[in-house]
């Protein structure tokens, strides 16, 4: 039974002889008797056993209580769960099941409820005074952080490219719906005016640091008050977003000194917005966490019945070292951080959950096997959404980690670049009947090797940005084996400026691409000068371009060849099971390895989406193969072209959703 330890108990009222003897007897009795199931309620009390009779009232000491009775099943019955730590999950909960009661959809959430008698009119005049829009000022409520026990409310960080992933600041929540951090414009970007100082930029970082200064318009000269502004932007290329503090506003010019340099520096007529103004108080679902002033000021949404200030920066239940844990039917949501980490354990399941409104990601899962999410719906977080890293690259032993049948959207609600709905990373782990859509960039990144990407349906992805892939992978000659096949791609256009619905780029090898159906995309396919790929089977409908092929390697990109030898070196690619798995791989040092050679493209359905050559480079048209491609007006072909349906791809029917969204974008 372990070490007894009193911390795991449950403990009766202090004076409660007849509890005291109770729990005493049950202690004795732990080792012979295990209940069916733990049952947790927000009535429950946490000195009560368990019982569907008398429940308990948290998730951490129902888990206690498993422990200490060894029972493997923990029932969460409808409610609202407010965690001020991580419920975690270890070795000793191997075997626990997790589980919402029938017909219960059971809340867990990382936030303090906002009570109405702590909401008040703001009548404060030095905020009242600097709202511009002076017919919001009637509007506006406040808080007293005080009074909800929350003495130093998280603070805003920089976000975006180039940083990772990580906890928002306290965020308010409407009915559990994202508010808006004050900004202007109130929807869209403004456009940077005449750059006074770009600030350094990517080939000067090691450099003393510059401020980037640039004007912002008349609006600007509004701002000079403000106390702790924040601009986001995508500051020079539309792949490359950032959040950065203000350090000064000029009152009388408009000009605008950034504390920060960005990576590539600041250019001129470029898209950006600034947050955190008392001064954009203006639209209803706006706040502004005033840290110095310890208050809370927003303008509500109609008809809004539960405001929530999250406050937990870790993950809501975090499962570390253990086996064969399911959790199903929970929604985790409105916190900081991520939704449920899964580290280092072996065949944890995650079933029927939700992932909604969280600061971080929804579910991060690495170091694992045959672990992942089913028929999962993810939506609302502010980084991404799902994290699947396993298997041994040494070895090519496979992960065998999934995401199947899972509903992935609004996935990059707070930095917008390089935070899909499923990075993949390791061998051999698969995504798998995904619906993933409603995005400004990619829905795939992966790296690695031996992946499964199939039977996805993509839509609406890519939608902000350029230069970027649904699905993206690149700058690797390593990271092979990856199929790419029988997935529905619609949709998906930004900037128009290289946004193909899959991207090899920068010499990406190795890859499958196989049976994909890609309608009104900018683009299908960029090969950036890799090799070994294979593209085929897959229909092009109503696209800009089919196949952007070019042979980056003998021009620009010849300097990334260190970087790639640097990639290659890093793995047993002589090996015996690299040999057997690539056969190309281990002489490519001797074959003139920046050279886009082996590549295939064969049996391709070209439908009003331009020529199969037409945008293709003199030394990879040299090489290619090159067979059995289609190009026509007509959808006449598409059946004997595309080897699956489009019927078959996107999410399905299981035990787990028996119903598919209204929305799901098919004709």
């Amino acid at each position: 039974m372990g070490v007894y330890s009193p911390s795991s108990i449950w403990h009766p009222r202090r004076g409660n002889l007849e509890g005291m003897l109770l729990s005493l007897a049950i202690l004795s009795m732990a080792g012979a008797w295990s209940p069916s199931a733990i049952v947790v309620s927000p009535s429950g009390s946490d000195s009560s056993p368990g019982t569907e009779a008398h429940p308990m009232a948290t998730l951490s000491a129902a888990r206690d209580r498993a422990r200490l009775t060894q029972c493997h099943t923990i029932v969460v019955k409808q409610g609202r769960y407010r965690l001020s730590a991580s419920v975690d999950l270890d070795r000793r909960d191997s075997g626990l099941t997790i589980q919402a009661a029938n017909g219960a959809h059971p809340v867990l959430l990382g936030g303090v409820d906002i009570s109405l008698d702590v909401v008040s009119p703001c009548h404060d005049e030095a905020i009242l005074d600097r709202i511009i829009d002076e017919s919001a000022r009637s509007k506006v409520m406040e808080v007293d952080l005080g009074a909800l026990g929350i003495e130093k409310p998280a603070p805003i960080t920089s976000r975006g490219f180039g940083r990772p992933p990580g906890p928002a600041p306290a965020e308010l929540f409407f009915d559990g719906h994202p508010g808006t951090l004050a900004r202007w414009p109130n929807t869209g970007y403004a456009k940077t005016g005449k750059v006074l100082e770009p600030g350094n930029g990517e080939n000067d970082q090691d450099k003393p640091k510059r401020q980037p200064v640039f004007l912002a318009g008349e609006r600007a000269k509004q701002w000079a008050k403000a106390e702790d502004p924040w601009m986001y932007g995508y500051w020079f290329f539309d792949w490359a977003d950032e959040s950065l503090p203000v350090a000064k506003i000029d009152g009388e010019t408009g000009a605008i000194t950034l504390a920060s340099p960005h990576v590539y520096g600041v250019a001129a007529d470029k898209p950006f917005y600034v947050e955190n103004l008392v001064e954009e108080l203006d639209q209803a679902g706006e706040y502004v966490v005033d840290r110095g002033r310890q208050k809370l000021y927003f303008v509500d949404r109609p008809g809004t019945t539960t405001h929530t200030l999250s406050t937990l920066a870790q993950p809501l239940i975090a499962v570390s070292s253990a086996s064969k844990i399911t959790i199903r039917g929970l929604t985790f949501g409105v916190s900081r951080g991520d939704g449920l980490s899964v580290k280092d354990c072996d065949s944890v399941r995650i079933e029927g959950c939700r992932f909604d409104s969280l600061g971080g990601r929804g579910t991060e899962i690495t170091g694992c096997h045959r672990c992942g999410l089913q028929s999962c719906d993810i939506a609302h977080t502010g980084e991404g959404g799902v994290v699947l890293y396993g298997g041994d690259r040494a070895t090519l032993v496979a992960g065998e980690n999934f995401v199947d049948n899972c509903d992935i959207g609004d996935y990059e609600r707070r930095s917008q670049t390089y935070r899909p709905a499923v990075l993949i990373g390791g061998v051999g782990n698969i995504v798998s009947h995904c619906r993933m859509h409603d995005a400004p960039h990619s829905a795939i990144i992966y790296g690695g090797n031996n992946h499964v990407i199939e039977f996805n349906e993509f839509a609406k992805t890519i939608s902000l940005t350029g230069d970027g892939g649904v699905v993206y992978t690149g700058r690797d000659w390593t990271a092979r084996g990856t199929a790419i096949r029988y997935n529905w791609f619609h949709d998906n256009i930004g900037e128009r400026k290289w946004e193909p619905a899959i991207y090899v780029d920068d010499q990406g090898s190795g890859i499958k691409m196989i049976g994909n159906l890609i309608e009104r995309c900018h683009w299908g396919f960029l090969i950036g000068g890799g090799r070994d790929n294979v593209l085929e089977h897959n229909v092009l409908v109503d696209c800009d371009l089919a196949f952007d092929c070019d042979a980056r390697g003998l021009g620009w990109a010849a300097r990334s060849r260190p970087t790639m030898e640097t990639n290659l070196k890093a793995v047993p690619y002589q090996s015996a099971i690299w040999r057997s798995s690539y056969p190309t791989l281990p002489n490519i040092l001797a074959e003139d390895p920046m050279s886009p050679t082996g590549n295939i493209i064969s049996y391709n359905l070209l439908i009003r989406a331009g020529k199969v050559e037409q945008q293709m480079e003199g030394p990879f048209r040299k090489t290619v193969l090159l067979k059995g491609n289609l190009e026509t007006n007509s959808e006449a072909a598409i059946s004997k072209y595309l080897p699956v349906p489009k019927s078959k791809m996107g999410l399905r029917k299981d035990r787990l959703r028996a119903q598919l969204p209204t929305e799901a974008g098919s004709k």
